[in-house]
């Protein structure tokens, strides 16, 4: 019997376990084999024959909701029928042995199979949003409920059954809370995390009413005085509120929007009175736990919360409650002996590992409502060669992702899902924009043409979730895993930064801008980079300025960033006045000889070796070490840098000496040496650095000794760039000696001998200031 005949003949039976109509499965084999007829789903049967089950249990619902709502109120006229849908998401998945990320992510692709209405699609992305929501409020459920309470020891059976029985009630009293209140509580973090607050409140106050209950943490802050002691009065708990204590352990969360929501939680409790799914003092909400309350009331919710989530849409998220005893620290735990894990078959994004960025960067995009696919108003434009294509760009690049990055399954599962959903949701805003610039586009046309846009900002998204995940993966391993090149990576940031803003913390745009920097100083200057092409030589700062061109935006702010870096060096170097000289030295160096000493290098080196130059052209003594050290200071440095500077194919990379004497100097030493800059000549002297008050000098005050001098530091005024049109280099000249290269190791060595100082190994970090 063939592979794909025996799991036909389990999925019949678990299926008629399910009491499932015969109807509905038939039509889901059929359905399957329709769209399975070039045989692309048999490896993954399993999973594609629980998507086509749900997707006929859906419309199955629809069909029976929409019947009844025209039969109105006369039972003769409604049909009756067994609801075979009325059963969980979750029991459906159990039974067919799915796991529910896996199910989620197979959805999305069978949507796009079989073509399912826009009602399919909107399921399948409130499931994703409850459940990354659900996830996310049970890490703060749990948090929050060691902090209230201590797990008895192992021998204390009987106390750490009720600690388990106290953690289910209060994870089941908001899940039946949540359910009762509006639609807006239920979709939003915020208010779920309130509610979640409040019943958290409730239980922990009816728990205290248990005398000398051994579960409750006495170290929590919101404990009642004297709570401990044998006479103790337990009537002063009516009216008493650890609300306050509770909140303190979220600071994010406002203490006062939570009393405005306990108004409101409260009545939802109160209807749990009325409709006996809750027993105890309706008046106080008190006695929900003592005296053997609680195993009733839990008995209660739960049958009331299964008869909630009887519905194929539905998850069941009871299933959080599994052994959480398990999940807590314990002996075994801190002795390197992992307990396993539970609840594998949900939602991923509570059991990564985050810091409280990653996890704000995580919650911002799971809060700001991800498209789980392509958008209807791009979708609409394409026919279906252009969605195959599109499509399979994307699955190629996942899987070729998937393969390379070394991820745990959880972490996988979130990064792909999250990344594909960001993508998703810029391309629909880049699109939606593009479109109101010109409405004639045609998009199907625009998205072939344009099909590295389509894969670099893919890339862009999966860059995005390495950062949020903590991958220490760079991006040019990422750019060479999608042979993309960085000068169209640098193109797609500044979309990605503009109409992503609602989805990005400040902590990912500043991710992106160090990535466009990262691109800017040295990646677009590859051997592969388009600028080669499109330029002969590379334009000067001015001649930028004034194109307009997708290329001269890109050198625009190359050369804003050469200039930005150029004045901090100078400025540590106390060399601001000779900038004018070195930028003239940098722009013809980038100009006029880029193609030999930009392409496959970095733009500090050229920074370095003009200043440098610039040096031993007005005889000031400072070697090449002096200006590393300063350039250490920097906070884009890298060691890199002056360590490893590209030679030429095939050979070793160098250091930043030899790269200056062999390379450097013989093409720019005829320039510099004969460089006249006039507005360097016509500079005024520079300001002195100290101003009486009388002379309303501007800048750091300063004391001394305590006592006020009356003496302000003027900060001395930043350099411009020069832009006389008549400045050049005047006739050529015999070259100086000291203008060819910088000294050699070991004329470096002899020279510092004579003095007390050591010379700054380039070769090895520097651990002290000589």
């Amino acid at each position: 019997m063939m592979k794909e005949d025996i799991i036909l003949q389990h999925f019949v039976a678990n299926c008629q376990k399910l009491e499932i109509e015969t109807i509905i499965w038939q039509n889901a084999i059929k359905t399957f084999h329709k769209l399975n007829s070039d045989g692309y789903l048999t490896s993954e049967a399993k999973d594609w024959l629980c998507c086509a089950i749900y997707c006929e249990l859906q419309q199955a619902k629809i069909k029976n909701t929409r019947q009844e709502a025209e039969a109105g109120d006369d039972p003769a006229s409604k049909k009756v029928n067994g609801n075979s849908w009325n059963i969980s998401l979750t029991k459906l998945l159990r039974r067919m042995g799915i796991n529910i990320m896996r199910f989620l992510k197979r959805m999305e692709h069978w949507i796009y199979l079989a073509q399912s209405s826009a009602i399919s699609q909107k399921e399948i992305v409130d499931i994703k949003r409850h459940l990354g929501i659900n996830r996310l409020l049970l890490q703060h459920y749990k948090h929050l409920f060691r902090k209230l309470y201590v797990l008895p020891p192992a021998t204390e059976t009987e106390s750490r059954s009720h600690y388990q029985m106290v953690y289910e009630f209060g994870w089941l009293l908001f899940l039946a809370a949540r359910n009762d209140l509006p639609v807006v509580v239920s979709s939003c973090l915020v208010t779920g995390c309130q509610v979640l607050v409040c019943a958290l409140e409730l239980v922990y106050v009816n728990a205290l009413e248990v005398p000398s209950s051994d579960i409750i943490n006495a170290e929590f802050k919101g404990l009642p005085t004297n709570w401990s002691c044998g006479d103790f009065d337990i009537d002063l708990l009516r009216n008493y509120s650890a609300l306050e204590a509770i909140c303190e352990l979220i600071p994010e969360l406002s203490s006062k929007s939570v009393s405005m929501m306990r108004k409101i939680f409260h009545k939802a409790v109160m209807s749990m009175f009325m409709d006996q799914r809750l027993l105890g003092n309706d008046r106080s909400l008190r006695h929900l736990i003592k005296d053997g309350i609680l195993e009733v009331n839990l008995a209660s919710l739960n049958s009331s919360y299964a008869q909630h989530v009887s519905d194929i849409t539905e998850i069941d998220e009871r299933i959080l409650l599994t052994h959480f005893i398990a999940e807590t620290p314990s002996k075994a735990q801190l002795t390197g002996k992992q307990l396993p894990r539970n609840g594998a078959d949900l939602y991923p994004y509570a059991q990564l590992s985050l810091s409280s960025s990653q996890r704000d960067n995580l919650l911002k995009l799971l809060t700001g409502e991800l498209l789980p696919s392509m958008p209807v108003h791009i979708s609409n434009e394409l026919d279906q060669h252009e969605s195959n294509v599109l499509e399979t760009i994307l699955l190629d690049m996942c899987n070729k992702f998937e393969s390379a990055v070394h991820f745990k399954g959880e972490a996988m599962e979130c990064c792909l899902h999250l990344g594909k959903g960001l993508y998703y949701t810029l391309l629909g805003k880049i699109l939606a924009a593009e479109l109101q610039r010109r409405p004639t586009l045609k998009v199907g046309q625009f998205l072939m043409q344009k099909n590295r846009f389509n894969a670099t900002l893919i890339a862009c998204c999966l860059q995005l979730m390495l950062h949020i995940l903590g991958s220490t993966l760079q991006l040019q391993w990422l750019l060479q895993l999608f042979a993309i090149n960085a000068y169209e990576f640098h193109k797609i940031i500044e979309l990605v930064v503009t109409h992503g803003r609602h989805l990005l913390t400040r902590n990912l745009a500043k991710h992106l801008g160090d990535l466009e920097v990262r691109c800017l100083d040295s990646l677009i200057w590859q051997r592969n980079s388009p600028l080669w092409l499109i330029y002969g030589n590379l334009p000067r700062y001015q001649h930028v300025q004034l194109s307009v061109s997708s290329a001269s935006i890109c050198l625009r702010k190359f050369y804003y960033l050469a200039n930005q870096r150029l004045v901090q060096l100078c400025k540590g170097l106390c060399m601001l006045e000779e900038y004018p000289q070195i930028w003239h030295i940098v722009e013809h160096s980038i100009s006029v000889h880029g193609a030999e000493l930009l392409l496959e290098r970095h733009l500090d080196q050229l920074l370095l070796c003009a200043v440098h130059l610039c040096m031993r052209k007005l005889c000031l003594r400072s070697s090449f070490s002096d200006i590393i050290f300063q350039y250490r200071y920097q906070p884009h440095a890298q060691s890199a840098v002056y360590r490893e500077v590209y030679m030429s194919p095939g050979q070793p990379t160098t250091d930043i000496i030899s790269f200056y004497n062999r390379c450097y100097v013989p093409r720019m030493l005829d320039y510099a040496q004969s460089l006249h800059c006039k507005q360097f000549a016509k500079d005024a002297p520079k300001r002195p650095l100290l101003e009486q008050l009388s002379n309303n000098g501007h800048g750091e005050h300063i004391m001394s000794n305590g006592l006020n001098m009356n003496v302000f530091l003027t900060p001395e005024p930043m350099p411009t760039i020069c832009k006389a049109a008549d400045c050049q280099f005047m006739s050529k000249a015999e070259t100086p000696l000291y203008l060819k290269r910088a000294r050699s190791s070991d004329e470096l060595i002899k020279s510092l001998s004579l003095g007390s100082g050591k010379r700054p190994n380039i070769h090895k970090q520097r651990t002290s200031c000589q």
